[in-house]
């Protein structure tokens, strides 16, 4: 008899990545509305607006609102904020349409080379898999068009649900939709304050996904909640799964 039922999954990063990536991706849309930079230089500015916009919503329960609207306001805030330390775009609203379409579409996202066999696996072997994710509404769509629901029976958005991971709303949610105790699911996910915390506070088992660090991790969480890629969830499973 096996001690979990249920397998969530965070997206950005854990399931699915930015390709080439978001400055890449932003540098060749901004070329063709007059501005001449780098794929690093925009990718340096996006992430310090990033943090800057982070911290300004330190408090607040979903940054990307309710709704499309909210969220088209977000990444709108966003993307002013990161060409702001370059330089504006000719047309702003031009760029920032087409950026904001491109970016629901699944040729600037990958997945990272094991997802769909692992989470293959997971549905083989008769567990629930799901995605829990601080995300826009337009997550569902992109999902679908990099062929992940095939193989995920629920996910939970943040900008659906109305909270966001760190907050036991959105795991509540999810576990509620499926119909399974927190203490018989796993959630894996790279961020450790939103998925590793947060899980943790909602009575399920964390699984800390960390791909470019071989390092240990302090203890917070412990060595044996860290893996490197998702065959790191079978193999975990592999262990503390009856």
């Amino acid at each position: 008899m096996r001690n979990y039922d249920a397998v969530f999954f965070d997206a950005a990063n854990t399931l699915l990545y930015p390709y080439p990536s978001v400055g890449a991706v932003y540098a060749k849309v901004a070329a063709r509305y007059g501005v001449t930079t780098t794929a690093d230089a925009v990718q340096a500015a996006f992430r310090r607006a990033w943090a800057e916009a982070n911290a300004a919503a330190d408090s607040d329960p979903v940054r990307y609102g309710v709704g499309e609207p909210d969220g088209r306001r977000f990444w709108h805030a966003l993307v002013h904020a990161t060409f702001a330390k370059i330089e504006l775009p000719k047309d702003f609203e031009a760029f920032f349409d087409e950026l904001y379409w491109l970016f629901s579409q699944p040729t600037v996202w990958r997945l990272y080379p094991e997802c769909l066999a692992v989470l293959q696996t997971l549905r083989q072997r008769r567990y629930t898999v799901g995605v829990i994710s601080n995300w826009d509404i337009r997550l569902l769509d992109l999902l679908h068009g990099l062929g992940l629901m095939a193989c995920v029976q629920h996910v939970s958005i943040s900008a659906v649900v109305g909270w966001e991971k760190p907050h036991g709303n959105i795991f509540a949610h999810a576990l509620d939709a499926v119909g399974v105790a927190p203490v018989r699911a796993v959630h894996v996910g790279d961020s450790l304050h939103a998925d590793v915390h947060g899980a943790r506070q909602a009575g399920m088992q964390p699984l800390w996904l960390r791909r470019d660090d071989d390092a240990h991790c302090d203890g917070v969480p412990g060595d044996d909640e860290v893996i490197h890629d998702l065959n790191g969830v079978l193999d975990w499973l592999a262990k503390h799964d009856g």
